[in-house]
C-alpha cells in the first residue's frame, strides 16, 4: 500500500514564484511566507459581510442545496477525517500519529465553510506556551518539564465548527422560596430558625443566544477541548484558501442536525439559570419548561489550534492550544511524592494548630 509523505500540509499549495517552494500562511500576519527564501505574498484583503443562513428554510431544502465536495482520508486508527489536497496523497494522522493510507481516500459531499479564524499563534510561540504551563502545575514530576518540551507532532489543525443565534420564548411553571427568620421557645432555649416560605410561580421569558459553538468533531478528547477559552469569533474572515496554507483542515463529522440537538441542550442549560433568576427569592424550583425556538441561523466557520502529545514513564499525554489566543489544555501526571508531602505536612501543621489551640 501506497503511504502519504510526513509533514506534508493537505490544504491547498502556492508556489513561491522565487524558488518555487511552497508557499504557508504566517499566523498572525495577512500574507503567505516562503521558508526557503524568505519570499512573502500579500493575501488580498476582502469587503464581506457576515451571513448567518435561516435553519429551517435551509433544512427544508436540504436535498435541493448545492453542495461542495473535497477529499477526506479516514484515520483507521482515530476516524479523523482530514480533507486531501488533489497533488497529495497520504500523511500520518495529525492527531493520532497513525500512517494514512492511500486507499482510504473518498470524495464526499460537504457544505463548505463560510469563515475562518486565522491562526495568530506560531509555532515558534508554542515553547513559551508550554513552559508556562508547565511552571503553573502544581504536584508536578520534576522531569515532566523535559518531556512537555519536546512534544511530539505539533500539528496545526482547522477544526470545523458550527455556530447558531437563536431567539427563544420559554413558559415556565415552577416556586420560589423566601427565607423568613422566625424566633422559637424562651429563656436559654430561645433560638432563630430559617424556614423558608414557598409561593408558586409561572412567567415567559424571551433571550436571545449569539455564536453558540459546537465542535462538528468527534475525534479530539472533549475534557480537553472544553479548556480551550478565548475565541474571538467576531475575528473571523471570509473563508481564503490562503490562510489554511501549510495547516491541516478537518471535515465536520457531526452535521448540522446533530450540532443544532447539542446546541439546543448547551442553550437550554443557560435558559434554566435564566428561569430561576426570574422567579426569584432565596431558593427556586422549576417544575415546567416550555421552550420555543425564533428564527434559529447558523454558519460553519473553522478554528485554529494546535494538537500535540508528549511521553512521560511510556504514557502518552494530550494538549491542545488555541491558535488565536494562545490558551492552553491538556491532561498531565501527577507526582505521588509531592502529593504525600504535601498531605503529612498539613496533618502536622494541622496538629500544631489543634496543640497551640489547646495550650
Amino acid at each position: 500500500m501506497a503511504t502519504i509523505a510526513e509533514n506534508t500540509s493537505i490544504t491547498n499549495a502556492y508556489q513561491c514564484e522565487s524558488c518555487g517552494a511552497p508557499l504557508v500562511y504566517k499566523p498572525g500576519t495577512s500574507h503567505l511566507y516562503c521558508s526557503y527564501c524568505g519570499s512573502v505574498k500579500d493575501i488580498a484583503k476582502e469587503d464581506f459581510t457576515i451571513n448567518e443562513l435561516r435553519l429551517d428554510l435551509y433544512l427544508q431544502n436540504f436535498e435541493k442545496e448545492t453542495y461542495s465536495t473535497t477529499k477526506v482520508v479516514i484515520c483507521a486508527n482515530c476516524k479523523a477525517k482530514p480533507t486531501v489536497n488533489e497533488n497529495l496523497q497520504s500523511m500520518q494522522c495529525p492527531y493520532c500519529g497513525s500512517p494514512l493510507i492511500e486507499s482510504n481516500v473518498q470524495q464526499e459531499r460537504y457544505i463548505k465553510p463560510s469563515y475562518v479564524l486565522p491562526f495568530r499563534i506560531d509555532k515558534s510561540q508554542t515553547n513559551e506556551i508550554l513552559t508556562k504551563w508547565i511552571n503553573s502545575l502544581w504536584f508536578a514530576p520534576n522531569k515532566l518539564k523535559k518531556a512537555i518540551l519536546t512534544p511530539i507532532n505539533l500539528n496545526g489543525i482547522y477544526l470545523p465548527y458550527w455556530t447558531y443565534d437563536a431567539y427563544t420564548r420559554t413558559e415556565y411553571t415552577g416556586k420560589r422560596g423566601d427565607y423568613h427568620f422566625v424566633t422559637v421557645g424562651s429563656g436559654k432555649n430561645k433560638r432563630t430558625e430559617v424556614r423558608t416560605i414557598w409561593t408558586n410561580k409561572r412567567g415567559t421569558i424571551h433571550s436571545f443566544y449569539d455564536d453558540i459553538l459546537v465542535l462538528a468533531t468527534n475525534t479530539l478528547d472533549q475534557s480537553i477541548i472544553k479548556g480551550l477559552k478565548g475565541w474571538n469569533i467576531k475575528a473571523i474572515v471570509k473563508i481564503n484558501d490562503s490562510f489554511l496554507a501549510g495547516f491541516i483542515t478537518e471535515k465536520y463529522q457531526i452535521d448540522l442536525k446533530q450540532a443544532f440537538i447539542i446546541a439546543k441542550e448547551i442553550i437550554k442549560s443557560s435558559e434554566k439559570e435564566l428561569v430561576k433568576k426570574d422567579i426569584g427569592g432565596d431558593k427556586q424550583q422549576i417544575y415546567t419548561m416550555n421552550m420555543q425556538f425564533v428564527d434559529v441561523t447558523f454558519k460553519h466557520i473553522l478554528l485554529p489550534i494546535y494538537v500535540s502529545a508528549f511521553r512521560y514513564k511510556q504514557k502518552m499525554y494530550a494538549f491542545y492550544i488555541n491558535g488565536e489566543s494562545g490558551c492552553i489544555s491538556g491532561k498531565r501526571p501527577y507526582s505521588a511524592i509531592k502529593i504525600t508531602m504535601a498531605v503529612i505536612i498539613a496533618i502536622i501543621l494541622i496538629g500544631v494548630m489543634i496543640w497551640l489551640y489547646n495550650n
